[in-house]
């Protein structure tokens, strides 16, 4: 395959697009609360196209997946189609299958989005690992990683990949994920002023916890844009519900996701005391 414009990478793989902005509720976010004209790129999970893009990966995580959420989890449940799963599946393969040609897509998407940012007088900002993780850095194109080509934009992820802190590039942000098993990798990223990621079983937003352990924890769902986050905190997610059901009541009884009820350490928001502290 050879890349020659975005309007024929679209005929030749029938995708509309590659990755986009205001992909998902809380991305649109990030435009009212922290002024970003957010790229995302959304792939298959874990090994679900055949590639494993998820290498550190675990089972409650697999099953808890984002993937199945939102749009793509109403099409699971609606039992018709199968349109955006099929479509991230095709991305992957194309990502693995036709590197360079994915590779100049992506940035020929970047650079164009980068530009409407500006127009529109907005910060211009990219997450390329929504459902999987990637490491970005060791992704070279014509000997540079996408950091590298666009050095003057901001790029934030979620990993659970403990290594990519390791020389991480200036111009990336990274918030490392709560498994249920890391607790111990968690403080070592904590006490080096990075954030962690923690999914809480509550309601609401507002029932996401004070503290946890001695950390502080900041309400994570406000906005998807980590990089205006303090430094050194639990990043608190609601549980976001998915298509299949069975899968959801068996991760919301697993050690991934934080039950507040009764939990040691956990400070709540004081105006719901009726959580045990």
């Amino acid at each position: 395959m050879e890349f020659i414009s975005i309007a024929d990478a679209k005929r030749q793989t029938g995708f509309s697009y590659l990755g986009s902005v205001n992909a998902s509720a809380k991305i649109k976010k990030n435009g009212t609360v922290s002024g970003q004209h957010t790229y995302s790129l959304y792939l298959a999970p874990a090994k679900t196209s055949g590639y494993q893009v998820c290498p550190f990966a675990t089972k409650d995580c697999k099953r808890g997946c984002l993937a199945t959420s939102g749009h793509a989890g109403m099409e699971l449940q609606a039992g018709k189609c199968t349109v955006i799963q099929d479509a991230r599946i095709g991305k992957t393969r194309l990502f693995f299958e036709h590197r360079t040609f994915f590779m100049n897509w992506l940035i020929e998407e970047l650079d164009s989005k980068r530009k409407t940012a500006k127009k529109k007088g907005m910060g211009f900002s990219v997450r390329l690992n929504c459902t999987s993780d990637i490491d970005w850095a060791n992704i070279r194109h014509f000997g540079k990683n996408v950091f590298e080509i666009f050095p003057d934009v901001q790029f934030y992820d979620y990993t659970k990949n403990v290594n990519k802190f390791v020389n991480k590039p200036e111009n990336y942000h990274l918030t490392y994920s709560y498994t249920g098993y890391n607790w111990d990798k968690c403080v070592n990223v904590l006490n080096q002023g990075h954030n962690v990621a923690m999914v809480f079983n509550v309601k609401k937003e507002s029932d996401i916890p004070a503290m946890y352990k001695g950390y502080q924890v900041t309400n994570g769902d406000l906005t998807d844009y980590r990089v205006d986050d303090a430094k050194g905190v639990i990043v608190g997610l609601k549980w976001k519900r998915i298509a299949d059901k069975q899968a959801e009541y068996d991760v919301l009884n697993s050690r991934f996701v934080v039950n507040v009820q009764g939990v040691q350490g956990v400070v709540v928001n004081p105006k719901y005391l009726q959580v045990a502290a």
